[in-house]
């Protein structure tokens, strides 16, 4: 059965149930005139995706966006197979990762590459998306959906160079994709996500300042469900990463990048300890999303601060 939630006047939230994992990733419908899907989870979510929207009221047909965060697969691998049922929607997404949607064969080969066959498996055959039906945006740019409904997108790199974040103006709301983190075991437990090859602190600090700005009431996360204490995980994101920068920078001078990466997977491990009763979520976490995080940090350390 799929799980769906109206979390804001109009707007649904879709457990995707990613990589078969229940409260894992959200895909959110606006359901206004215009009708517009945020994220689309992989291809191996499109039967749960389908059917949220059904049961929303929806007919898939009558999307009229698809709005990608960013590339990453496990938000935007099943846009081309949404759209074979969903003639009329446009796809949205950053300028920087429109051409990867249109030719997904470098990036399914990178994620291939880091992450192995098994977790394309997960995430499922990744389809092309027909160039003329791609709607590369920039920063500031908007939407509107209905009178008391526009989108407008915000450049938010940090995570990622091809990430958008979507205020949205009806419940002063924002989808955060994967900019300010993951937030889990009912928002007990807030993760910033800093996987390599792009994750860039100065840049993720800037973009969580930025995001403070809007004075949003609401967070949607792509992982999972939404956040009525926006300022405050904002501000925990980037509180976090300063602590996560200061213990990794000083554990490199002191014991290397070995004993580095062993002091913050302790410290990563511990702050992932209120959602151990979750058990599928928790198991990938410590085993996918950690090794990720640290990755990312010491690569960007290294590259950053020119340590050999």
């Amino acid at each position: 059965m799929v799980d769906i939630k109206l979390i804001a006047e109009n707007i649904f939230m879709i457990d995707d149930h990613l990589y078969s994992i229940p409260k894992w990733g959200s895909v959110y419908l606006v359901n206004e005139e215009k009708k517009a899907l945020v994220d689309t989870g992989p291809t191996t979510s499109v039967k749960a995706v389908f059917s949220g929207i059904e049961k929303a009221g929806v007919r898939p047909q009558d999307i009229d966006y698809l709005i990608v965060t960013h590339i990453h697969l496990d938000h935007a691998g099943g846009v081309g197979t949404l759209l074979k049922e969903m003639p009329k929607a446009q796809v949205v997404v950053h300028h920087r990762g429109a051409r990867h949607l249109v030719n997904p064969e470098r990036l399914v080969s990178s994620v291939a590459a880091a992450q192995g066959e098994a977790m394309m498996t997960k995430l499922g055959e990744v389809v092309p998306v027909p160039v003329e039906r791609v709607k590369p945006v920039n920063d500031g740019d908007v939407i509107e959906l209905e009178n008391n409904q526009v989108l407008k997108f915000i450049d938010a790199p940090g995570h990622a160079p091809h990430e958008l974040c979507v205020h949205e103006s009806r419940n002063n709301g924002l989808f955060s994709g994967d900019a300010v983190g993951l937030s889990m075991a009912d928002n007990k437990v807030l993760l910033p996500v800093t996987p390599p090859p792009s994750f860039d602190l100065e840049a993720y600090l800037r973009t969580l300042d930025r995001l403070m700005a809007l004075k949003v009431n609401t967070i949607y996360y792509a992982h999972f469900g939404a956040s009525d204490k926006a300022q405050a995980d904002l501000q925990l994101a980037k509180s976090k990463l300063e602590a996560w920068d200061d213990l990794v920078g000083k554990a490199v001078v002191g014991d290397g990048f070995d004993g580095a990466a062993e002091k913050f997977r302790d410290r990563l491990y511990a702050e992932l300890e209120p959602a151990r009763n979750e058990e599928l979520l928790y198991r990938y976490l410590v085993e996918g999303m950690v090794p990720l995080n640290i990755a990312g940090y010491l690569q960007y350390y290294q590259e950053k601060h020119e340590v050999n």
